[in-house]
């Protein structure tokens, strides 16, 4: 399980609405899970927001 929403504006502590949107890139695959961060609204992948999920083997 990944704790994260499908797809988000930018939101901070402070209250602030900066300009943006933001979403997780999930590819699944015959052995393994991958989601990787995109920022949308610029069009680029999120610099170390990437994950890996390996099944089980049985």
């Amino acid at each position: 399980m990944f704790n994260a929403s499908p797809t988000v504006y930018l939101w901070t502590d402070s209250d602030e609405h900066p300009e943006g949107c933001e979403g997780p890139y999930v590819e699944i695959c015959t052995d393994r899970v991958f989601m990787k961060g995109r920022d949308f609204a610029a069009g680029k992948w999120i610099e170390g927001a990437e994950y890996t999920v390996l099944y089980p083997q049985i």
